[in-house]
């Protein structure tokens, strides 16, 4: 309740923060580009390469599920030149305020959307993880492209230059997954957590099996954690994985009970405090996610 109402203030503030703004507007040189994400962030700093000022709504050592929007953060909607979200999956909070700005002052490149208009195949409507696709991030990218490039034509070739060379980047990484996860000893992708890895799953012929569905929130239930439980004693699977959104106690358990040894896959959302201080980068992360995998599903690693 206490969220709804700060939210309905802000909104309130609106009308006031736009005549403040659009008063003393001066354009300067660069875009203001606002992501909801790290992920997306990380993809318009690649594109960008430092040109334009990048602002991320939800802190990458915050949980995006409890996100609370600020007045600065409104501030900088206002006067943003772009907004990169997911979609209202991830974002409801973010449906009403973007309704509030100007679309001649602002240009929404939603993830969902992109994939809706590009017909994409794999697009789950239900699942908001869309930046675990490494395709999907690609066609992302070449619209993000695109969209800077119109605004800021004198950046356009940069912004060509450096998106054909993170195509690349993503092309290269899908590669090496859909190679190394081709040769697994299991295909069961265990989740003690809820089903965040359903587009990464879904790509590399992996089955996903979580205890909890796609609410983060949600808590298992004792008949679950049997079944999950019965199933890695069955399968004989040595590895168990949880997000790194959530902590490994049921990992831990499940673990205890079956012999599984727990790892720990990112989401490439929130970053530990290690991670933030090594600066990972979203492509790092999915590399790492990489090798944990291969490790954890028992893959061979040599080229046949």
């Amino acid at each position: 309740m206490k969220k709804f109402l700060g939210l309905l203030l802000l909104i309130s503030l609106m009308p006031v923060l736009f005549a403040s703004y659009y008063s003393s507007f001066n354009p300067e040189p660069g875009l203001l580009i606002v992501t909801t994400i790290f992920p997306l962030s990380e993809l318009a700093n690649e594109i960008t390469a430092g040109q334009d000022e990048i602002y991320q709504l939800i802190a990458t050592s915050s949980e995006v599920h409890d996100f609370q929007l600020r007045p600065s953060d409104l501030s900088k909607l206002i006067s943003a030149h772009v907004l990169v979200r997911i979609g209202s999956q991830l974002e409801p909070w973010l449906d009403r305020i973007e309704a509030g700005l100007d679309p001649k002052q602002l240009a929404v490149v939603s993830f969902t959307e992109v994939l809706k208009n590009n017909k994409y195949p794999g697009l789950r409507p239900e699942d908001p993880h869309l930046w675990l696709d490494f395709e999907a991030d690609q066609l992302l990218v070449k619209k993000l492209t695109e969209v800077l490039s119109q605004l800021n034509p004198l950046g356009a070739v940069a912004y060509q230059k450096n998106s054909q060379a993170l195509l690349e980047k993503l092309k290269q990484l899908d590669h090496q997954y859909r190679q190394s996860l081709s040769r697994c000893s299991s295909t069961e992708l265990v989740i003690a957590g809820h089903q965040a890895f359903g587009y990464l799953a879904a790509r590399y012929g992996l089955n996903q099996i979580s205890l909890t569905g796609l609410n983060p929130e949600a808590q298992p239930t004792p008949r679950k954690l049997q079944e999950i439980i019965n199933l890695i004693r069955a399968k004989h699977i040595k590895g168990i994985f949880y997000e790194s959104s959530t902590l490994p106690e049921y990992a831990r358990e499940i673990a205890a009970e079956t012999g599984a040894r727990p790892y720990r896959l990112s989401t490439g959302v929130d970053l530990s405090k290690k991670e933030i201080q090594e600066k990972k980068s979203f492509l790092s992360l999915m590399a790492d996610n990489l090798k944990i995998l291969i490790e954890g599903l028992g893959c061979d690693q040599q080229d046949k």
